[in-house]
């Protein structure tokens, strides 16, 4: 698997960085013809003929083209989208002071520190650096015959951690999942109750939920539209705001895009090490794929293992998303027109 990443995601590296901040007013956007061009030829080859795709520049849709039945209220799981999501509901935990991301696991599990394993940080825990493998080769966070306080303790009492803290980046879930566990406590309310409340509701996400399961997988196990998460998206282009209304403080949302992974080395990452140009790939819950003066974000990403691929381009004031849901490791065939999908946008957004 390790492997397939390393050698499948290299596309990811292949934006142009050009391009203006602009207001809507100045907003210059190109005829998109190449874009349903791009679609036509790769949809029904790549992604089996079912996809949605949709683009907004400053809240105001310019784009969106469904095959194969999909539009935007079309719902599927979304794989790791669900890590962006996640990692907003532990933002708004620290808008509240319930937690800090500077708070140890073994604060709030003792669990973990009965077993020398609770000197991770809810940090790391969400920039992948906590120590703990990706997926345990036991399953627990994926066991939906358990909960989600019992998929946590299984994973303090089993699951042996893989380095110190701070030391590796590993993709994958178990870390989300003992941060999931962590909201709960410290909020006395289940994951999918603070999802609702904390960001589903006051985004108006009406179709998005981590399902019934009593262990919602938090870092992929969400289900969703491209219209509910582009109001996802559309909030956090705001830094914060929707339609008025303060979801997440603008530091929450700052914080989120900045590195948080230090010089962690690159245990287990879809991007190629050789062609990395930086080290500050991942931020709380999104890829960095794009930054520019200063290290700040210039466009993010959380894209899933089933196609699904939402991103944002602060500098062309643009959110987007490819919907789709083919089981399997679809991402080996989606990725290439997804990356295409944005160097368009960056082309024809200016």
């Amino acid at each position: 698997m390790k492997r397939l990443l390393l050698r499948l995601s290299a596309v990811f590296l292949l934006f142009s960085c050009s391009g203006k901040d602009s207001s809507n007013e100045t907003m210059n956007v190109q005829d998109l013809g190449p874009i349903t061009k791009l679609l036509n030829d790769s949809v029904p080859v790549r992604f089996g003929g079912n996809a949605f795709v949709v683009l907004e520049v400053d809240g105001r849709r310019i784009y969106e083209k469904g095959y194969g039945g999909y539009d935007g209220n079309t719902v599927q799981f979304i794989a790791s989208c669900s890590k962006w999501l996640s990692a907003a509901v532990i933002m708004s935990l620290v808008d509240d002071g319930k937690l800090s991301l500077n708070d140890t696991v073994g604060r709030f599990l003792p669990a973990f520190t009965a077993r020398g394993k609770g000197g991770s940080t809810v940090r790391q825990l969400f920039s992948h650096t906590s120590g703990f493998p990706g997926q345990s080769v036991q399953g627990y966070e994926r066991e939906f015959n358990l909960s989600l306080a019992a998929s946590v303790d299984s994973i303090a009492a089993r699951v042996p951690m893989r380095s110190e803290p701070g030391r590796s980046f590993e993709y994958g879930e178990v870390s989300m999942q003992i941060g999931g566990r962590i909201a709960e406590v410290v909020s006395g309310k289940g994951w999918n109750q603070l999802f609702a409340e904390k960001i589903g509701g006051p985004c108006e996400m009406a179709s998005t939920s981590y399902g019934l399961a009593a262990n919602p997988i938090i870092g992929g196990g969400a289900r969703s539209c491209a219209n509910d998460y582009m109001k996802f998206l559309g909030m956090l282009m705001s830094k914060g705001m929707y339609k008025g209304r303060r979801v997440l403080s603008e530091n929450a949302v700052n914080t989120m895009e900045q590195n948080q992974i230090g010089n962690a080395d690159l245990s287990l990452s879809p991007y190629p090490p050789d062609l990395m140009s930086t080290r500050g790939i991942y931020g709380i819950g999104l890829w960095r794929d794009l930054t520019g003066p200063g290290d700040q974000l210039i466009e993010g990403s959380s894209p899933g293992l089933f196609g699904a691929h939402p991103w944002m381009s602060r500098d062309k004031k643009l959110t987007g998303m490819v919907f789709t849901f083919i089981p399997g490791i679809a991402f080996v065939n989606t990725l290439p027109t997804c990356v295409e999908l944005r160097k368009l946008t960056r082309t024809l957004v200016r």
